[in-house]
């Protein structure tokens, strides 16, 4: 089975499991996955060490103010982060949108807080921080920049034990909405772009996004923790 063929199928059950369409168009200046240049640029992209234990663990976000959430249960049950008891599948453990939610994490923030306004940049990286991990909050601020983003974001893909995360503007990708968090899959330096893995999956699909384009919306104020915006890179 080719690469490119696991890749499209793999994306294929992924939605298809959370009963998610694939929206007829993408971000302006993104690329779709389900566009046929996307199977090249998979298949000569370098670093995607973590692509298919995040595909078997992306979660779709239950909330529209989860995205932060969902990225981190995607992260950590794709590192194999010893989770928390999830009564639903007894006695099997995982992480969900639920059981994340620790008195660790709760002293950060409570769900209906969370539901309220979401989570910055620096709380994420605190709520991920709580199960064990490593985890680099980078802000898209001086002394950082495109190069320096793409080159820790494109090693950390490179690694088999790390994963990142971007917290970005919506806007600057193409997209509706403003801020968001969603997992990185892989990057592809001969395109020069990075594989989006949205965790909105009830409205936009995985898309390949320059890595000018990303550092752009990652570039961005985010009023409510006044400071830019940016990325995680999160260790096992």
């Amino acid at each position: 089975m080719s690469v490119s063929y696991r890749f499209g199928l793999c994306l294929c059950l992924c939605f298809a499991l959370g009963g998610l369409a694939v929206p007829p168009a993408a971000a302006a200046g993104a690329l779709s996955v389900d566009d046929p240049a996307a199977e090249q640029i998979f298949d000569q992209a370098k670093a995607k060490a973590g692509f298919w234990k995040l595909m078997q663990h992306f979660e779709s976000q239950v909330d529209q103010t989860y995205c932060g959430i969902a990225s981190a249960v995607t992260v950590l049950n794709s590192l194999d982060v010893p989770a928390p008891v999830s009564p639903a599948i007894y006695p099997y453990r995982r992480f969900d949108e639920d059981n994340i939610f620790t008195d660790a994490v709760l002293a950060i923030k409570a769900p209906k807080v969370v539901h309220l306004g979401g989570l910055t940049l620096d709380e994420l990286g605190r709520v991920i921080g709580t199960f064990g991990v490593q985890v680099t909050a980078y802000h898209a601020d001086s002394p950082l920049d495109l190069d320096g983003f793409r080159t820790i974001a494109a090693a950390a893909l490179a690694d088999p034990n790390s994963r990142v995360i971007v917290n970005f503007n919506r806007k600057f990708v193409g997209e509706d909405g403003e801020g968001h968090h969603s997992p990185l899959g892989a990057y592809d330096a001969t395109s020069d772009r990075f594989l989006l893995l949205d965790v909105a999956r009830y409205r936009l699909p995985p898309v390949w996004v320059s890595a000018a384009d990303l550092w752009a919306a990652m570039n961005t104020d985010d009023t409510d923790a006044n400071a830019k915006r940016g990325f995680l890179v999160i260790h096992k």
